[in-house]
């Protein structure tokens, strides 16, 4: 829960717990707005697209022609959702002797905490986990997650069932591309090197977070990646409703920088169009910035060297990418209870998740 133990009672910054100051406390962006949310789904359930009718129009043969049979191509996909949960108890003496002793009640109402400030604290702050944990596991889930040490990606001590819930859609975006090679547009900042010291008087090229950065940085590159990335991608994608590239904010920098300097302008528009969700735009074509993407790599895909892929991007539509829950509503009920015999007040919260690409031709991604 909370650690009051790092605020000080009685210091004379805070006497109310409702005033406590978030140092960083982020505003996540809006998923709705980049993915399609499925409720009620099945293990098991599909979901299915009409791709086309394929080519018509031969040369005429004239009287008696041959008729040939219309066949309408599809596309199926099938859900596989893995469950995932929170659950949380605290128990009044933990906030003893700390900030929190302020908000508690008197009496033998002292183990209930849920009329408290303590309570309106603690429930604001797990929204925004809550919020986080979602773009977490839809967008960075992995069934097979590891840690560094064990051949994977994860930061050393991250807990791997933080993502094994599901395959997110950066799993799926990384399967497509190694199935057919030419959706991916390579991003060579990502694996950018520098010398560094090495045994005895030897130096050895590394790839660090400094190289990665000054790549990015490179006067023209940035720019010189998204058009390639656009002309790279298929073209139907720009017919899909609302088609988009989705971009870390390291990228977005870089090529705002690039455009101020190629085109001469005084910065590059963009605007903030939910919370954490800034917009766009680059050769007639919408951009998402995710910050939230910055910080989820910084947080759990860390070498303590180098960071994965930092710089990322991916063209498309959010009719094409697709969230499941088993739950009816987006977000499973949040259920919050006490326990006259432990004395415990408890937090519990569950449901199934799963993610697909639609059409996975439909994508175009750098990394």
């Amino acid at each position: 829960m909370i650690d009051f133990s790092k605020f000080t009672v009685g210091n004379g910054a805070l006497s109310d717990l409702r005033e406590l100051l978030f140092l960083t406390l982020y505003q996540n962006p809006v998923i709705d707005t980049l993915v399609t949310t499925k409720t009620g789904v099945k293990t098991g359930d599909k979901l299915d697209f009409v791709s086309d009718l394929g080519d018509v129009g031969l040369h005429a043969s004239g009287c008696n022609p041959t008729y040939s049979n219309i066949n309408i191509s599809g596309i199926e996909k099938e859900w596989t959702l893995g469950p995932w949960q929170i659950a949380n108890h605290i128990c009044y003496t933990e906030l003893e002797n700390t900030l929190g002793e302020i908000a508690l009640n008197g009496g033998t109402d002292i183990t209930y905490l849920e009329d408290t400030p303590y309570w309106d604290l603690l429930m604001k702050l797990l929204q925004q986990a809550i919020i986080e944990m979602f773009w977490r596991i839809i967008f960075f889930g992995d069934t097979t997650a590891k840690n560094i040490a064990d051949g994977g990606i994860l930061t050393a001590g991250v807990n791997k069932m933080l993502f094994t819930m599901c395959d997110g859609l950066w799993k799926r975006f990384t399967s497509i591309v190694a199935s057919n090679s030419k959706q991916q547009t390579v991003v060579t900042a990502n694996v950018a090197t520098e010398k560094v010291a090495g045994e005895g008087n030897t130096t050895v090229d590394k790839v660090t977070y400094n190289a990665q950065k000054t790549a990015i940085r490179q006067e023209g590159y940035a720019i010189k990646l998204i058009d390639t990335l656009l002309s790279d991608a298929d073209s139907r994608i720009f017919d899909l409703p609302e088609p988009s590239i989705y971009m870390t904010s390291s990228l977005f920098k870089a090529l705002r920088s690039d455009v101020v300097a190629h085109y001469t302008k005084a910065t590059m528009p963009w605007e903030q169009v939910a919370a954490g969700v800034h917009v766009s735009e680059y050769d007639g074509v919408r951009i998402v910035v995710l910050d939230i993407w910055d910080r989820l790599i910084k947080k759990f895909e860390d070498t303590g060297t180098a960071l994965n892929n930092p710089h990322r991007a991916v063209v498309c539509s959010p009719k094409n990418l697709f969230v499941g829950t088993d739950d009816k509503e987006r977000v499973a009920t949040l259920r919050v209870s006490f326990n006259e015999e432990t004395q415990y007040n408890n937090i519990f919260s569950t449901a199934k998740i799963d993610t697909l690409v639609g059409e996975d031709a439909l994508i175009q991604v750098a990394i």
